[in-house]
This record gives structure tokens, sequence and C-alpha cells, in this order.
């Protein structure tokens, strides 16, 4: 016959920290009884080296030791980041209001006053180990959700090109700069047949994993119909937005600027859905930049929706530049905003220098224009240069 008594599960582990025998055997002897794994040390240096080695779910606190006082104690606690989220309830003789106003200072959660009622030790104790209990599932989930973000960021940027083409008497550089793991706007450089090349910028109006869901399915929804209608974007768009709002239920849509261009005769016929107007430069023509203007509503907002379609031509030494609302947004501390004027005079700046240092100079310029203002939206910028 078995006669050893089963293992019963600590209901939590507990460091108690006094310099008085007498407190450290009744405070651990009750909380034992109560079935929490208790331990117990008699001064400061040993509570940081005891919760170094193993750290507790809570810790009661002494406040007047010798060398290292409880007030010390907690903040060397909270300034350790692997130790810093354990809770501290003060347990001291000391009753006044400046005593117990220092232990919330320094980090302290709760302060009981010796002496103590058993019943009241045990109410706090219990509370607060299941208030640790909750902020750790929550903190769990926190990185669990973290690292699923994460990864749709990384699958979201696989649908990206890997490579610029190289297309001979061109220039192509692309960014796209995400507010938050992962992004709402998109592009595409697509090669399509004939030698042409199909250059998508595109933005979904929403944030978060929604929005990099509803990305995902119109950047896959507008490259295959660029297959079917390699020259016509506006039947790309109709398509597109037959689909969209067929498929879908979501309260969301795409501004979207989609262009075929033909690299030897410098032709881009273009639909632009809503999105904010791509400029063309011609360094012959000064300061007055062509504006690519909408040719109909953004996708996914109406059914029957028809596109037209516009026709512009990149000489020798143009620059066109796209790009989204996110860049020229971009608000400052002060909640000024980038604005259109700004991006213009950086490109008219540059105009001769590779399609990269213009780009470089625009992101350059609004980093400089924001400061260390949060980025609240996506930013994704394409310059094409003809030599």
């Amino acid at each position: 016959m078995n006669n050893q008594t089963p293992d019963i599960p600590s209901k939590g582990n507990i460091l108690v920290v006094d310099d008085t025998p007498a407190n450290l055997r009744l405070l651990s002897g009750m909380l034992a009884e109560q079935g929490y794994k208790v331990r117990s040390v008699i001064n400061g240096q040993m509570a940081l080296t005891a919760t170094q080695a193993a750290p507790p779910d809570l810790i009661l606190l002494d406040i007047n030791m010798p060398e290292m006082n409880g007030y010390e104690v907690c903040e060397r606690l909270k300034a350790d980041e692997d130790t810093r989220d354990i809770p501290i309830i003060f347990i001291s003789a000391l009753d006044a209001t400046e005593d117990k106003v220092k232990a919330f200072t320094v980090g302290g959660l709760d302060y009981i006053t010796k002496p103590f009622q058993i019943e009241e030790v045990l109410a706090r104790v219990q509370t607060h180990l299941a208030l640790r209990k909750l902020q750790m599932r929550l903190q769990n989930a926190n990185r669990r959700f973290e690292q699923e973000l994460a990864l749709a960021g990384e699958v979201q940027a696989s649908f990206l090109p890997k490579e610029i083409p190289n297309i001979p008497g061109w220039q192509l550089a692309v960014t796209l700069k995400p507010a938050r793991e992962t992004s709402g706007d998109f592009y595409d450089i697509n090669p399509l047949p004939n030698g042409e090349l199909g250059i998508l910028v595109a933005d979904v109006v929403g944030k978060g994993v929604g929005a990099a869901l509803y990305m995902a399915l119109s950047w896959t929804l507008i490259r295959t119909y660029a297959a079917e209608h390699p020259t016509q974007p506006e039947l790309v768009c109709e398509a597109v937005n037959r689909r969209i709002l067929g498929d879908t239920r979501a309260d969301m849509f795409v501004t979207a600027f989609y262009g075929v261009l033909n690299p030897a005769t410098g032709t881009l016929i273009y639909c632009n859905a809503g999105q904010n107007p791509p400029y063309l430069f011609d360094p012959q023509k000064g300061d007055d930049p062509q504006k690519l203007s909408a040719t109909g509503k953004p996708l996914g907002m109406f059914e029957d929706e028809t596109w037209g379609k516009s026709v512009t031509l990149l000489a020798p030494e143009n620059v066109l530049v796209l790009y989204t609302d996110g860049v020229v947004e971009a608000q400052n501390a002060g909640d000024a905003g980038f604005g259109e004027d700004r991006l213009l005079r950086c490109v008219q700046a540059n105009l001769g220098r590779p399609a990269q240092a213009i780009r470089d100079a625009i992101i350059a310029d609004v980093y400089e224009f924001t400061g260390d203002a949060h980025q609240y939206d996506d930013m994704t910028l394409l310059v094409l240069a003809r030599k």
C-alpha cells in the first residue's frame, strides 16, 4: 500500500524578505499552509540573488533592513528587464503617508502595515497573483500575435518583385516603408508580352491585418488580369473591380495607378483609379510637371464602374514619380503635412541624377521633415527615368 501523500500543485512561488526571523516564520508558515511555495531570505542582497536565480511570482518585502533597505531592493528589481514585472507587496511597520508614497513610487504594487492581519495578507497575495497570471497570459498572447504579424509581413513581402528588371535605356527605383508589421500599400513591376512593362502602385484604404489580406487579393487579381489584357489597363481595372466586389464582403477599397510602358517608344498607357496623381518631369519644360490625374474611382467601391485610359510619352531625360498618400501626408511633430509642393521641389532639385538617387533624396527629405514624429501610414515611392 502506498502511503505517500501525492504532490499538490503550488498555487504560486512567493519570496518573503524580512530581517526579523519571527516575521519570516509566520509569513512563510501561513503561506505554505495555503499551498504556496515559499522561499525566505533575511536581507536585500539575498533577495536580489534569489530573484535572479529563480524569479518568484510575487515578493513580500520589508523596508527597514540593514545595508540595503526595501526601497533599494525594489528599485534594483524594477531596473532589471528580467525582474521588473514581478509584483512586490511591501510589508512594513512604517505607516506614514510619505513612506507609502515612496513605496509606490519605486514600483511597489501594494502596502501592508505591520502588525498585519493574516486574512488581509492572504487576500492581497491571492489578488496580485491572479493579476500576475492574467498579465503573463496577456504578454504571451501579445508575443504570439507579434510573431504572427511578423510572419504575415514576410509573406506579404514575398508578393512584391524580388528584383527590379533591367531595361536598356531606363532606370527604375522603388521602395515601400510599412508603418506597421504589415502594409496596405503594394506595387508591382510586371514584364508583359511584346516586351512591355506593367507598372503598379496601389494602396488599400484601411490598416492592419485586414488591409494586408486585401492587399494580397488585389495584387493577385491585378497581375492575373494584366496578363489577360496586356495593353488595356482600363479592362484590368474593370475585371479586378468585379472580382473584388463579387468575392469579398469587406468594407475596403483600393486606390491604384496601373500603367503599361512600351520601353522602345516611351509610350505609357495608364489608368488612375483614385490614386495620388503621379508626376512626369521634363527638364526641357522647366518647373511644370505633367500631372497624371484620376481616370476613374478606386477599385472595390461601385459595381459596373468603368475606367477611362490616358496616354502619355516619356521622352529621354524624363522622370516619372509615383507615390502613395503616406509620402505627401507624412506629418511632423506639429501635425504639418509634407505635401505635394515639397515633393515637387525635391524632385526638381534632383533632376539629372539617377532614379535611385532621386528616390533616396525624396525619402531623406520626408524623414528630415517628420523628424521623430511617428510614421502613421505606409509609404511607397517609385521613380522611373528614361536615360
